[in-house]
């Protein structure tokens, strides 16, 4: 990767760049339909004022998936989380499906598919829920080719691993690999209309497991 994208790529996922509240955060309502942990870093994060106590902010994918009839039960994400930051941290969470969006900030280090796929096993592992969505991962306009890439192997763990793989970025992308107009509000998260429409894919992957 070169080194003028990764510095691009690493200063996006700082927490200084996250974008501001457009309106109130969600609340963690329980609901009587199905229910789903997340972990991820922070493009499920996003502008959460506690993400895992159900204070989901509108950049956050997590929010519109509860507001679609899925009560969101928990889960861990944190700014600038690689995946061993995340297996570090997830604990057990009780919930029908657990959803997995990781992996942006270990391509922005440099870190081994290899690694990547073990952290993610192990987080799998200690969250302890049997059915698990892989979300692709959004665009990294500094680094397209690094996404793409994550994207063909994260699908290649899934099937391997027995998980369902979700291209839930397809409709942030261009045919370069870039986001699309309107979908990140910095080249690498999503902007709420790119959380609305990662939601909506993963949503529609929860109701077809």
């Amino acid at each position: 990767m070169p080194a003028a994208a990764a510095c691009v790529v690493l200063a996006g996922c700082a927490p200084a760049d996250e974008p501001a509240r457009s309106d109130p955060p969600a609340t963690n309502r329980p609901t009587n339909g199905p229910t789903f942990a997340a972990v991820g870093d922070s493009i499920t994060d996003a502008d959460s004022g506690d993400f895992a106590a159900g204070d989901l902010g509108p950049a956050s994918w997590a929010r519109y998936v509860h507001d679609a009839g899925y009560g969101f039960a928990g889960g861990w994400a944190e700014w600038g989380a690689t995946t061993a930051r995340m297996a570090e941290s997830a604990t057990s969470v009780d919930a029908d499906a657990l959803v997995l969006l990781a992996g942006t900030n270990d391509v922005a280090f440099g870190v081994p598919f290899a690694e990547t796929s073990a952290n993610l096993g192990r987080i799998v592992e200690q969250v302890g829920i049997d059915e698990v969505v892989i979300a692709s991962v959004p665009p990294m306009d500094a680094f397209p080719e690094g996404a793409d890439e994550l994207n063909e192997r994260l699908e290649e763990l899934a099937d391997d691993r027995g998980w369902r793989f979700v291209d839930a970025s397809a409709g942030l992308r261009t045919d370069d690999g870039t986001f699309r107009e309107g979908m990140s509000f910095d080249g690498l998260h999503p902007s709420e209309q790119g959380a609305r429409v990662l939601a909506d894919a993963i949503a529609d992957g929860l109701r077809d497991g």
